[in-house]
């Protein structure tokens, strides 16, 4: 199990991102967050952006497929995404999680 990170400044775009892979059943949940500073070091200077975070609960091994799919739809639009794996989780929970998710 992993715990999708999708990261942008455009919070509909995250709304749009998340129902779409409900839909298609490749995350169990989806959690927005409110803006938050973004920092990066663009070499010379580091510059502050207003952010919005998405989290979802998925199967590792379907990584990639959101991947592909996001890159497909989206193109240059195509939000950060990361995952950081789910070391434990209660048993109980994740029957109920695997049962929304696609077959790997």
């Amino acid at each position: 199990m992993m715990s999708l990170q999708v990261v942008s400044e455009d919070r509909e775009l995250l709304q749009e991102v998340a129902d779409f892979l409900l839909d298609e059943h490749l995350i169990a949940n989806a959690l927005i967050s409110g803006e938050a500073i973004y920092k990066i070091n663009e070499g010379d200077k580091i510059t502050d952006t207003g952010v919005y975070h998405l989290k979802a609960i998925s199967k590792s091994l379907l990584f990639r497929k959101i991947n592909h799919k996001l890159r497909e739809k989206y193109a240059e639009r195509t939000p950060l995404l990361y995952s950081e794996p789910i070391i434990l989780i209660d048993p109980i929970q994740t029957e109920y999680l695997l049962k929304w998710l696609a077959k790997v």
